[in-house]
């Protein structure tokens, strides 16, 4: 379980979401309250909301995982009294962010809200995802890759694909990036087809092992070389549930993508300053937060596409 992590990142929202609030300190009843900290107070309900948002406990460590939530939320409460008492949240950039804070919640709560709450898809759209994507089921792997990850741009990118037709090692092209002086980032992982991006797995999946593969994406490329694969298939009874939660929370994302569409559209958008002259592009809605099941689905190698 990665439960430690998670939790700490979902300290970090509360303590964004707490901050949205008007400040009020309403008095709470004492079964709420699971640690008072000098003249603050931790509630089970701040408990909860962590515990909510934290896929994958196990039965057995649930009540663990609930002291390493309630002791976070304690270094949390002191770290906020002592911010408040140095009058931190009055400084322009604590501001600036608290503002973008409760602009990012109301936001995402929009979209969360025009996303619905999904249709059950029949079992015949289910089976049909299945079958349209063996390398995630029924031919599904497991992927010792190699990844070496550069900026996209236009002359390296050339360079480098022409290496490759000449039958280059990543080996051979990774000595020459740097001999270049090129930043390169990456390393060797272990990557299950779930966890890679659906444009880059077809091709994965067919690539001979030390076979370098390029991919691009928005100035961003990486050369990535399959060392070893292991078959792990997914019958259909286990990836259903996986599917359905997918496809459900594809229908909220364009929903809620239509929806920011819509309001464009009725919008009046005025460019200014250096924007002068702009078009209105397409939206960048973000979509409703996916579910545990929709990331097993879905989650993709950053910058492999």
């Amino acid at each position: 379980m990665n439960a430690p992590k998670t939790i700490l990142t979902l300290l970090v929202s509360a303590l964004a979401i707490t901050a949205c609030g008007d400040g009020s300190s309403e008095k709470k009843a004492a079964t709420q309250v699971a640690a008072k900290v000098n003249g603050g107070e931790v509630s089970v309900h701040q408990i909860n909301f962590v515990l909510q948002h934290t896929p994958s406990i196990p039965a057995d460590q649930v009540d663990s995982a609930r002291r390493q939530v309630l002791e976070g939320l304690i270094d949390q409460e002191l770290a906020v009294q002592q911010a408040v008492e140095a009058k931190l949240d009055r400084t322009p950039n604590v501001m600036q962010m608290l503002e973008a804070s409760r602009r990012e919640v109301l936001a995402r709560a929009y979209l969360e809200q025009a996303g619905g709450g999904g249709v059950k898809p029949a079992a015949a759209e289910i089976r049909a995802y299945y079958n349209d994507h063996p390398d995630l089921f029924a031919k599904r792997k497991v992927y010792r890759l190699e990844e070496i990850n550069f900026a996209g741009t236009p002359e390296l990118v050339g360079r480098v694909k022409e290496q490759l037709a000449r039958g280059k090692t990543s080996a051979e092209v990774l000595a020459a990036l740097r001999a270049d002086n090129v930043v390169v980032s990456g390393g060797v992982a272990v990557k299950a087809a779930e966890q890679i991006s659906l444009d880059a797995l077809p091709r994965l999946a067919t690539a001979k092992e030390g076979q370098p593969q390029l991919f691009e994406d928005a100035g961003k490329a990486a050369i990535v070389t399959v060392l070893a694969t292991k078959p792990e298939p997914m019958d259909e009874t286990k990836a259903s549930s996986y599917i359905e939660s997918y496809l459900i929370n594809k229908q909220k994302s364009e929903r809620a993508t239509e929806a920011m569409k819509q309001l464009r559209a009725k919008a009046k958008i005025e460019y200014a300053g250096d924007f002068a002259g702009s078009k209105p592009a397409a939206p960048v809605a973000e979509k409703a937060a996916p579910t545990a099941s929709e990331a097993v689905i879905n989650k993709g190698v950053a910058g492999l596409k």
